[in-house]
């Protein structure tokens, strides 16, 4: 190619010195640099260019300056970099349940010569390649899941196109690097009977929390109104007997005094205390008086201690 340039650069010089003369030359010049600057090529980073001379494969380009020969080669572009490309797939579960999975896959040509020629001579779009495999794959691998295992199938079903597709690129220059498996949509009338069935799910787990919250509330409660009333029944019992206690050393103090007081006057004496006792605290705020039936009240008292008093 470089004495192929050599020659031309040579030729435009001396043809029009022999036909013009000297002022030729300045012409012959002319073209040569016309000639330079049509056949310039710059290459960019992560890009290379395929010569054709003649319409026939002859080299590769590489980034930066570049020079072909005008109107005899010429040039296609190929890209060096990743390439994303999203695929959807529509299917049917195994349980027939209509899908749509949306895939991202990152390609890229592999930089050697051989694997620069083939993708460029050997398959016009890849793309297609790419559509019509994952197709195949993933309507095949949907079909033998049901419409609720083909959420926790992403990464199987990335996998499993992955290597098919990987080696279908290889033969034609091209590197997978890598597949992501983006969307997974259901039928939305399957879609939305799926949330009812969440929603109610988690309506009946609410409500029992609930219920149990209620019942461990009304356990407690009765625990503790049972544990109060037996405080309570212990405290009354206590007291009764502190009464019964007070009432008979107050008796026997009284007898031991004066033997000859019968049971109706230390009955009579107690009642009397009681009496004047009352009346202090009935001046008091809020005291409520109750009257009660004193020859009832004395008569039973009076059986009472001289039924004790007897025993003794």
């Amino acid at each position: 190619m470089k004495i192929v340039l050599l020659g031309l650069f040579v030729t435009f010089p001396v043809l029009f010195y022999l036909v013009f003369g000297i002022d030729g030359v300045v012409l012959g010049i002319f073209f040569d640099i016309l000639l330079l600057f049509l056949g310039v090529r710059i290459v960019r980073q992560n890009r290379v260019k395929i010569v054709e001379f003649l319409g026939k494969y002859n080299r590769i380009l590489r980034p930066g300056f570049n020079v072909i020969i005008p109107f005899l080669e010429w040039t296609k572009d190929q890209d060096l970099y990743k390439t994303n490309f999203h695929v959807a797939v529509d299917g049917l579960t195994g349980d027939n349940v209509s899908v749509a999975i949306g895939l991202n896959v990152v390609y890229f040509v592999k930089n050697d010569d051989e694997s620069i020629y083939q993708s460029v001579y050997e398959i016009d779009n890849p793309e297609i390649l790419i559509r019509a495999t994952i197709d195949e794959q993933l309507r095949a691998m949907i079909s033998t899941f049901t419409h609720k295992e083909i959420y926790t199938k992403r990464h199987e079903m990335g996998d499993a196109i992955e290597e098919a597709l990987r080696i279908k690129l290889n033969q034609f220059g091209y590197t997978l690097d890598s597949i992501q498996v983006q969307d997974i949509e259901l039928d939305q009338l399957v879609l939305k009977a799926l949330n009812r069935i969440i929603e109610t799910e988690k309506m009946k787990e609410a409500a029992l929390n609930e219920a149990e919250a209620k019942r461990i509330t009304m356990v407690k409660e009765a625990e503790a109104d049972k544990e109060s009333k037996k405080l309570l029944g212990e405290g009354m019992a206590e007291q009764r007997m502190a009464i019964s206690k007070g009432f008979k050393d107050s008796i026997e103090e009284i007898k031991a005094s004066d033997e000859s007081l019968t049971g109706k006057d230390i009955l009579k004496f107690l009642l009397d205390s009681a009496r004047i006792e009352t009346l202090e605290k009935v001046g008091k705020n809020n005291t409520k008086v109750i009257y009660l039936n004193e020859n009832l009240e004395a008569s039973a008292g009076a059986s009472r201690v001289e039924k004790f008093l007897a025993d003794k």
